[in-house]
């Protein structure tokens, strides 16, 4: 038995569907736990929320915390806050680790439950490690000396060019925001099952100054780009907007496909800034990415490095793209591109292997 309190994931639900960040979460929460030897535990908060808690066991937690209220079918900062803060208070002492999704919510969130604790909070990581650190400052001898199994918190800094190792082992729970799309999601066992604890939480009145009039989702009728699996995009290369036509036909090609962008012609005004991956976009990690027209900066290549088959078309040899691509092709993309579409539909029609990566 270890020592350690468990590693706590806050699932992220929308109308009763779980989001992907929260499979990712459970991932990384499942490698940490092995490391330290504790359970995983999972909250999750809404309203008549129905096999949800099974599905998180089939994912890797081991313990599911439930606040099933009227009060919580739609989010709002206070409230969630309040039912959040009862769970924890419910608990035998503060989780070693406690994970949320970078989302609207997780942001929201997150920051309040730190507060709360007096802890430390990371914001937007992509890594999460588990390491002994020393600390040798005298400013604060509580501090001073050598702490063990810390939660290393890692995100990009410096416009991406460096990676941060930020930690914070002098008060438990140490917390941290994950960028969706940079953890990897256990493969679901709906054999698993685990323990499911039912928690109450008595709101104040002061929780519902803010209340919810009404909620209004973006419709989009191509695939989300933290969901696809073969991700096409254009970039400054392509010359103008109409350069995505090519990119949209070549995406064409395949089921569960997404056009992308990079920030440049994002900027560019080529098209919408929800197609932009990297830095300051989305991460992504399909089975199939296709560049066309994208140097490959570093801010681009955060958001896509992790994706299974980089495929990167340029003109010029140089661009630094070809130096993680795993297949690189120098020529004019507006010629290469309709050949690629051609030999994939090829491929696909007489290649399982291939399909698959297709959908």
């Amino acid at each position: 038995m270890s020592n350690y309190a468990d590693i706590v994931v806050i699932a992220d639900q929308i109308k009763n569907d779980l989001r992907p960040i929260t499979f990712e979460l459970l991932g990384a929460a499942t490698d940490l736990a092995k490391k330290l030897g504790v359970k995983v535990q999972a909250i999750v908060m809404g309203y008549e929320l129905g096999d949800i808690p099974q599905t998180l066991f089939h994912y890797g937690a081991n313990e599911v915390f439930v606040v099933d209220k009227p009060e919580l079918a739609e989010y709002t900062t206070l409230t969630y806050r309040r039912a959040a803060l009862a769970v924890l208070e419910a608990m035998e002492r503060p989780p070693h680790i406690l994970l949320c999704g970078a989302t609207t919510i997780g942001r929201d969130l997150a920051p309040r439950i730190a507060a709360y604790f007096e802890t430390g909070l990371t914001a937007d990581c992509t890594e999460l490690e588990i390491g002994d650190y020393e600390h040798k400052g005298k400013a604060d001898p509580a501090k001073t000396g050598l702490h063990k199994d810390c939660l290393y918190a890692i995100r990009p800094s410096f416009g991406e060019s460096l990676k941060a190792r930020i930690l914070g082992p002098w008060k438990n729970p140490q917390m941290a925001t994950a960028r969706v799309g940079t953890m990897m999601p256990n493969e679901p066992d709906n054999s698993r099952t685990g323990k499911i604890i039912p928690v109450s939480v008595n709101f104040d009145e002061s929780d519902f100054r803010v209340s919810v009039e009404e909620t209004v989702y973006e419709v989009s009728n191509t695939v989300d780009l933290t969901q696809a699996k073969v991700i096409v995009s254009g970039g400054f290369g392509l010359g103008s907007a109409d350069g995505f036509d090519v990119v949209r036909d070549l995406s064409s090609a395949f089921a569960d496909s997404a056009v992308g962008s990079s920030r440049k012609a994002v900027d560019a005004g080529w098209i919408p800034y929800a197609h932009q991956v990297g830095q300051s976009g989305k991460t992504v990690r399909p089975a199939l990415y296709i560049a066309l027209g994208i140097s490959g900066a570093i801010q681009h290549r955060v958001g896509m490095s992790n994706s299974a088959t980089i495929i990167a078309v340029n003109k010029d040899e140089d661009a630094p793209i070809f130096q993680f691509a795993h297949y690189g092709i120098v020529g004019d993309l507006y010629e290469v591109a309709p050949l690629l579409k051609e030999r994939f539909k090829t491929a696909m029609a007489g290649d399982v292997n291939v399909a698959k990566v297709g959908g």
